[in-house]
């Protein structure tokens, strides 16, 4: 039987395309070294299961040199398609599935912090007979989402309004119309702002850095730029 698939929504890391939320406090160059280490710990915690097959999604070019040196086999690596992100969720959803994917899960690359347990969860509840899961994002949408064969993505992602504090919400409210059963799982964060580094800061220094989920990348790069920023 083929396995779920795990799809890992990424920018190309561009200088001054990504993360320009964090400028200020970070520089452009910051940032970009910033959500590099970002994407690396993702393609290492993300491909780390026996129980999905990983795939990047990435917008524009997947191919990069950067990401073609990150996610290498067991990634797989695809364009996203689409004029904005509810279809491009549609189509990586439905090209998953043309593949026989059984279970596919979206996860942003926008929050570090978020570790293979909990997206492990979301897998096992689809098992477990729910028809969604979801990791909410505080900022009122999410961090993941991953569907069964029952739920219809363009019905769950069409004319939800992205980049509000209502994606969640609404997202909620197309499944329970449906008639499909969700869990919901705690929540995460992303790192978007600088409040957001704040928070990592604290994050990183509780957790074990020996895990096997810990950010390692993410950490190095956040210590070197509190290091240049006091020297």
């Amino acid at each position: 039987m083929p396995a779920a698939s795990l799809v890992l929504f990424a920018r190309t890391p561009v200088l001054g395309a990504v993360k320009t939320r964090l400028c200020p406090p970070l520089t452009p160059d910051g940032a970009l070294a910033l959500y590099v280490g970002f994407l690396e710990d993702a393609a290492r915690v993300y491909a780390g299961s026996a129980q999905w097959s990983p795939v990047l999604a990435a917008l524009p070019e997947p191919d990069d040199a950067v990401l073609a040196r990150l996610f290498c086999p067991p990634w797989r690596r695809s364009r996203q398609v689409g004029p904005d992100l509810g279809a491009r969720l549609v189509a990586a959803f439905e090209a998953e599935r043309a593949r026989g994917a059984p279970a596919v899960l979206a996860v942003g690359s926008d929050h570090p912090a978020l570790g293979a347990a909990l997206i492990a969860r979301a897998f096992a509840s689809l098992r477990e007979g729910c028809d969604a899961a979801v990791v909410p994002a505080e900022d009122g949408g999410y961090c993941a989402i991953a569907l069964g064969n029952r739920a219809e993505p363009r019905l769950v992602f069409g004319g939800v309004p992205w980049s509000t504090p209502d994606v969640l919400a609404a997202t909620l409210g197309r499944l329970d119309g449906a008639g499909l059963s969700t869990r919901v799982l705690e929540a995460a964060y992303d790192v978007d702002r600088a409040e957001d580094l704040d928070r990592l800061r604290r994050d990183l220094a509780r957790r074990d850095p020996a895990g096997s989920d810990f950010p390692r990348a993410t950490a190095e790069a956040l210590a070197r730029l509190d290091r240049a920023e006091v020297s």
